[in-house]
């Protein structure tokens, strides 16, 4: 698969990130069944660059047809809502899981962040 790019406005989700120790930037998209899994993902945001682990699929909250696009960045990059960004999809993780609860989602998200760092410092 050729690395894709999603570019868009980055919006406040509701939160579920940040309560499990693992806060996201979100960007909502068309759904697109080819891209939804879980990526490396590089999010360029004016002349900056940073990475972290991303997801691509359905979110309960958004209306027909959409998906979210949600990345945790391993660096610190300040206050950025309403901002355009670019995230490039470097290198598929895994495929969309569902999970029972909110340790479950936690402990998947921890392996997805040690994958992408692992893979990030060996490319």
């Amino acid at each position: 698969m050729a690395r894709s790019k999603i570019s868009g406005k980055i919006e406040h989700g509701t939160g579920l990130g940040s309560k499990i120790s693992y806060p996201t930037i979100n960007i909502v998209v068309d759904r697109d069944d080819s891209v939804r899994g879980v990526y490396v993902c590089c999010v360029r945001l004016s002349e900056r660059e940073f990475h972290g682990a991303g997801y691509v699929g359905e979110k309960s909250t958004l209306p027909e047809g959409k998906d979210i696009c949600e990345v945790y960045l391993f660096e610190d990059c300040g206050d950025i809502y309403g901002e355009m960004v670019e995230v490039e999809l470097i290198k598929k993780i895994r495929d969309v899981q569902k999970v029972e609860n909110l340790e479950e989602l936690k402990l998947l998200i921890s392996n997805d962040v040690t994958k992408a760092k692992e893979w990030l410092s060996k490319n």
